[in-house]
């Protein structure tokens, strides 16, 4: 079951995934509900979304509010959180209940997939989480109150995170993350290659910027809000690019939000990606640098080998204390006039071994995980 911008990425690698639309016939009343995403989906489309796999998605998780709190109550939600704050724990337990999973497998996203998860828990099947962040102490992860099974991390400083925050270590396995596994594939490294001969980038300092919206905080300025900072990131960078020959910047913003950020048009130097279109994998590999705020692409970075700058006056890190430079991973940047100038005075960092995963792929570790699971599951 692929979930929004997941959908497409899925049948990009060959899968034939499902998704809301695909259940519609569990919902009480399927009409209600995709006449309650109509009523939604202004502000929640998404262009690589399916516009009737949107509605199903948002009169779903809507629909269920109205069932458990009332039509009041669901207004009173969705306009405190919206969307971010859906969880359709009847839903997914329907669909448990139609599909009889020999296991449930999730990454740690707290909406749907935590409703899984719950729903997996309540009737004793299975499950595994498969986390790719860090469990830091701001992560709703560790403070849920329902975890899984099995919980795969990272790396053993994610375990220790998980273990400080009252989580049973017995749960807990460190293998890596799957996400991560395309960077050691030898195809991505050569697609870099080319992709900086075929633009011609042969010689130059290529830097990638992973951007994505800053949400509303009271800490955060008016001029960095939303699509702002972003923004005016790119401006600094393309700037940077414009100043001489030997520089490139590859622009790339969250696969969920891509479109909310405007085309500043074409520029010598400058490559604007999809990330619906096309990984990010190859796109690291022809990168040198790599600017960013909290995205996990900030990592991926990192376990590519690469220079990573880490904004650390952006609102999104200041607010979560999610920085990568405390972390080990990163150079820090203390304001936007510093960006430049980072960029070409490198800053030696001293990597920790306890935040980088183990040697090899961590697919295999993961499957054998869920292997268990499902022997568990069938002898049970």
């Amino acid at each position: 079951m692929a979930l929004t911008t997941g959908f497409r990425i899925a049948e990009r690698s060959g899968l034939s995934p499902v998704g809301y639309k695909n259940f519609l016939h569990l919902v009480d009343d399927p009409k209600r509900a995709l006449a309650c995403g109509r009523a939604l989906l202004e502000g929640n489309a998404h262009p690589d979304i399916d516009e009737v796999e949107s509605l199903a998605y948002l009169g779903i998780n809507y629909s269920e509010w109205v069932d458990t709190y009332g039509e009041v109550g669901a207004q009173r939600l969705y306009l405190e959180g919206g969307r971010r704050i859906f969880f359709p724990l009847r839903f997914m337990g329907r669909v448990l209940e139609e599909i009889r999973p020999a296991v449930v497998v999730t990454t740690s996203s707290p909406r749907s997939e935590r409703a899984a998860t719950e729903a997996a828990v309540i009737r004793g099947v299975p499950s595994l989480n498969i986390m790719d962040l860090f469990g830091l102490p701001y992560d709703i992860y560790p403070r849920q109150p329902v975890h899984s099974d099995r919980i795969t991390v990272l790396s053993e400083f994610v375990r220790d995170n998980l273990t400080t925050a009252g989580i049973d270590p017995a749960r807990i396995l460190v293998t890596g993350c799957p996400a991560y596994d395309p960077l050691q594939d030898p195809d991505n490294i050569r697609q870099g290659a080319e992709f900086r001969r075929r633009m011609g980038w042969e010689g130059r300092t290529v830097v990638m910027y992973p951007g994505y919206l800053e949400d509303p905080s009271p800490c955060t300025p008016l001029e960095y809000l939303g699509n702002r900072f972003g923004l005016a990131v790119e401006q600094r960078l393309r700037a940077w690019v414009a100043e001489a020959p030997a520089r490139a910047l590859v622009v790339r913003y969250h696969p969920s939000q891509y479109h909310e950020f405007p085309d500043l048009g074409e520029q010598d130097g400058v490559y604007v990606s999809i990330p619906t279109r096309e990984p990010v994998a190859f796109l690291l590999h022809a990168s040198d640098i790599v600017v960013v705020q909290t995205t996990t692409v900030g990592l991926e970075a990192a376990l590519s080998g690469k220079r990573v700058l880490c904004l650390r006056f952006a609102p999104s890190v200041t607010n979560l204390e999610f920085d990568y430079s405390r972390m080990g991973l990163a150079e820090p940047v203390e304001s936007m006039d510093d960006l430049t100038l980072a960029i070409d005075n490198p800053h030696p960092i001293q990597r920790s071994l306890r935040v980088m995963p183990p040697p090899g792929l961590a697919a295999p570790r993961v499957a054998d995980a869920i292997l268990g699971l499902v022997h568990r599951s069938i002898q049970g």
